[in-house]
């Protein structure tokens, strides 16, 4: 893992996620260590049909990200109008076509981060549409420590 790719997008970019197509560039943050990794737990289980990482075996670095964004929409607390309960209710299907959809709709125009609770735990999770954002608007917090804690996961794991 390169720190200085971590916010870069190239994930989603890739292999999309619940907003986000693929090709779109966003990335996503949970709102604890325990969100965060049970939503990675959920997508490697998404993508390969069986959670390919365990807690345990995992060596995982968890850094916190300080986000300055000024169009954030919600989808966390439920909604009176049924129009907008219909759109967080189907967003979180197991076909993530609805969501993506959602997703883009927002980012092309000029959202730069959703809200949602977590469809597998109880964390609030934010994807962060990186087209819509200036450098600056994401910063690793302690990216010093951050890269210390790395070199010494590389170190220890060397084959």
């Amino acid at each position: 893992m390169d720190p200085s790719q971590i916010l870069n997008g190239r994930g989603t970019e890739l292999f999309g996620g619940r907003f986000a197509p693929v090709g779109m560039k966003g990335v996503y943050l949970a709102d604890s260590d325990a969100g965060a990794s049970t939503e990675v737990l959920a997508r490697k289980k998404r993508l390969g049909g069986v959670s390919q990482i365990t807690l345990d075996k995992y060596p995982r670095v968890v850094f916190a990200v300080d986000v300055e964004l000024e169009r954030v929409v919600s989808l966390v607390q439920k909604t009176r109008s049924p129009a907008l309960a219909s759109i967080r209710a189907n967003s979180f299907d197991d076909n993530l076509s609805y969501s993506q959809d959602v997703g883009q709709f927002l980012a092309i125009a000029g959202v730069q981060g959703l809200l949602f609770k977590s469809s597998v735990g109880t964390s609030v999770n934010l994807v962060v549409f990186l087209d819509n954002c200036v450098p600056g608007q994401l910063k690793v917090r302690k990216l010093a420590e951050l890269l210390d804690t790395l070199k010494q996961i590389v170190t220890t794991h060397k084959p």
